[in-house]
């Protein structure tokens, strides 16, 4: 990747002297930020803004590194030819009229790809806006020139990877101009035909002049490769996936595959991969600054200090703290005495601190209420971060941002901002603050969220290895002949014998051939028992009227057992287990993503899966770490935690059970989905009821 942003001689392919056209922006943005040999190519011209042009990349003498190629769709694949005439390593493309407008633009975009896998060219975009580097002034782009004339750009230390060229035009402008945050590189991949995010993912990576990179995505190009690289990254990540919109698993036939939507797998494999996860544009690039401007991970639970002017704010941010996973810190006694010194005698020290009555109390004394409440609160072991409150335009609520940064940075504990005021003094409170990298916000609430955002990161570690096909049970005779004779779900009992062959605990059942065994058989397992049909292919036994619960005596046996039948036309099977007591109903499955492979999924289960929709993905394989994180990740997780009396989830047990029906997945391609609703959780531990395994 190193010539598409370090190239040695570049050639603009469709260069114009016109200013109204792209390719003069794009030559003009090269003259302007890069130092190497720059060759004009279109044949109409011979010299453009001083250089000499050339007809055709192959009649340019000296050697080109990147070519940048802004001409009709339809001239770019025979530009592409010329480019590998050359010996051009790289070529960005950023035409628009390729897979983006329909089939021809299809066809053209493939004819490209086809020259690209032929010649070894590699290729950026095509439908991009390029390259901004504002660390080396490098934008090879046609975005505005001027920008670059009026000293928009400024430098910093994050890095995007966007599919829209908004992002890397007009709402880069938009950061810059506002002094939101500095910014190292932009790259607009546009199309993604060759170059994508797992190419240029590793070079940021790598890149000393990036410390935070963040994403705009609509797809994965290799969505499994892609999360390898995030969870093996030192440096933080955000991604904001645009398309979120749940689509239902079309024709689902398990109650996994029904809740596992698109955008529910992508959040689910995102958060366990370690990636921060943004729902807007702002928002992205808010998370990304406030992971720049913390350098090192933030030890403690998440408690902050409040310094505020505003009770009401400080009440304020206490409830979004709550709602993100913060806590409001409880202060030590020595903090509240050496606070106390500041406050009048009637004014009582408590989290979040209103400093207003001792700003009164000192105004034109020249004591600097707010260094020395931020000096107290960052020496409290029980504070991991301070939240401060503060006004721009009023000389009574004044903040010493030296001091401040000064402060932060000996304490090793960040510190952010919520900032009101006039517009004039604000901004250039908020431009001053950019200097000393401390993260300012207008809204409390995304004040908070990208506090938990840095209070809550993950350390980053590598994925975890395929498990070993030699130290599991590969699928034993009956099974296999399974997967010879039948497409589609197998029955309740097959599917679950497979899961106790892996390790997954399953109900003792039996199957019955006629009314005498399941006669004998409800005496040998005790009352009160279970009895289903079972038939190929049928699923939803429950909505067939093929499950009996509370089966208490013979009488009740007899009666189930026709019951059955009957529905089943006499065509099926009667499988019997002793009835599982317990409360907490958990749904337990695997679906295989399109871009994910085999995803493992937990959530509330029972009648419960599909009204609460509490339900959450990850990826396998699974470590028992991440399998322990993927718990965590349910909303309603307190009620594996005796909630209310229910009995205790043992959590270690769990989490060995998510990782054994990952493995299952990716050792048996042909397993599409497992879906076990409910799995239950009674006195004797966790043990699977109903089971589902599908084939495709």
């Amino acid at each position: 990747m190193e010539f598409f942003f370090n190239p040695q001689g570049i050639a603009v392919v469709g260069a114009t002297p016109n200013p109204s056209k792209g390719g003069f922006a794009i030559l003009k943005n090269c003259i302007t930020g890069y130092r190497g040999n720059i060759y004009p190519v279109n044949p109409r011209y011979s010299e453009i803004e001083g250089l000499s042009c050339y007809p055709s990349v192959s009649a340019i003498p000296e050697h080109v590194d990147l070519a940048i190629v802004f001409v009709p769709a339809k001239l770019v694949p025979a530009a592409i030819k010329d480019c590998a005439a050359k010996g051009v390593p790289g070529v960005m493309i950023e035409s628009g009229g390729f897979a983006e407008t329909g089939q021809e633009g299809v066809s053209l975009q493939q004819s490209i790809k086809d020259i690209s896998e032929h010649t070894g060219i590699r290729l950026w975009g095509p439908n991009c806006m390029g390259l901004v580097d504002a660390v080396s002034g490098h934008v090879f782009s046609f975005m505005d020139p001027s920008a670059l004339q009026r000293g928009l750009l400024l430098p910093g230390t994050i890095s995007l990877i966007v599919q829209s060229g908004l992002l890397s035009a007009g709402f880069l402008i938009d950061i810059m101009t506002h002094r939101i945050t500095g910014i190292s590189k932009v790259c607009s991949v546009g199309n993604k035909m060759d170059v994508n995010e797992c190419d240029l993912l590793p070079y940021l990576i790598h890149d000393t002049n990036t410390r935070v990179i963040g994403l705009y995505l609509e797809s994965f190009a290799d969505g499994r490769r892609f999360l390898d690289m995030c969870r093996g990254s030192a440096k933080p990540i955000v991604l904001l996936h645009g398309g979120r919109s749940t689509k239902g698993a079309e024709a689902a036939m398990s109650h996994t595959a029904s809740m596992a939507g698109n955008h529910i797998i992508i959040s689910g494999a995102l958060a366990q991969a370690g990636v921060t996860e943004a729902r807007d544009l702002h928002q992205m690039m808010d998370l990304c600054r406030s992971l720049d401007a913390v350098s090192r991970p933030v030890k403690g639970s998440g408690r902050i200090a409040v310094l505020t002017f505003s009770g009401g704010a400080g009440i304020v941010s206490s409830d979004f703290m709550e709602e993100r996973g913060l806590s409001v810190a409880e202060l030590s006694q020595a903090t509240k005495d050496d606070i106390g010194q500041l406050f009048p005698p009637w004014m009582p020290v408590r989290n979040p601190v209103d400093l207003w009555p001792s700003i009164e109390k000192h105004v034109g004394t020249g004591i600097d209420v707010f260094s020395k409440a931020l000096a107290a609160v960052l020496a409290d072991p029980n504070v991991d971060a301070v939240f401060v409150h503060t006004y721009a335009g009023n000389i009574r609520i004044g903040l010493d941002l030296a001091d401040l940064a000064a402060q932060a940075q000996r304490s090793g504990k960040p510190v952010f901002i919520w900032l009101l005021g006039r517009r004039d003094e604000a901004f250039r409170f908020k431009e001053q603050a950019l200097s000393f990298g401390i993260p300012v916000f207008h809204e409390i609430s995304r004040a908070v969220e990208c506090l938990a955002a840095v209070c809550h990161q993950q350390p980053s570690y590598a994925v975890n290895s395929f498990p070993d096909k030699d130290a599991i049970p590969v699928f034993f005779d009956e099974l296999d002949e399974m997967q010879k004779k039948y497409v589609g779900p197998l029955d309740e009992y097959i599917s679950k014998r497979v899961l106790r062959r892996h390790g997954i605990p399953t109900v003792a059942e039996e199957l019955v051939d006629d009314i005498l065994q399941c006669e004998e058989t409800a005496v040998r397992l005790g009352f009160p028992i279970v009895m289903k049909g079972l038939q190929q292919g049928k699923v939803h036994k429950t909505e067939l009227g093929l499950v009996r619960l509370g089966v208490n005596n013979i009488e009740d046996v007899r009666q189930s057992y026709a019951v059955l039948m009957e529905k089943m036309n006499g065509q099926g099977k009667i499988v019997m287990y002793r009835q599982v007591k317990g409360k907490i109903e958990l749904i337990l499955g695997l679906v295989r993503d399109p871009q994910f492979g085999p995803c493992v999924m937990l959530g509330l289960g029972g009648i419960m899966a599909e009204i609460l929709y509490d339900a959450v993905f990850a990826p396998a394989p699974l470590t028992g770490e991440d399998a322990l994180r993927l718990i965590s990740r349910m909303r309603g997780q307190k009620i594996l935690d005796g909630f209310r009396g229910e009995p205790f989830v043992n959590r270690e047990e769990l989490s060995r059970i998510l990782v054994a029906v990952g493995n299952m997945g990716l050792l048996y391609p042909r397993i599409q989905e497992i879906d076990v609703n409910p799995l239950i959780i009674g006195e004797n531990g966790v043990v699977a009821v109903d089971a589902t395994i599908i084939l495709k």
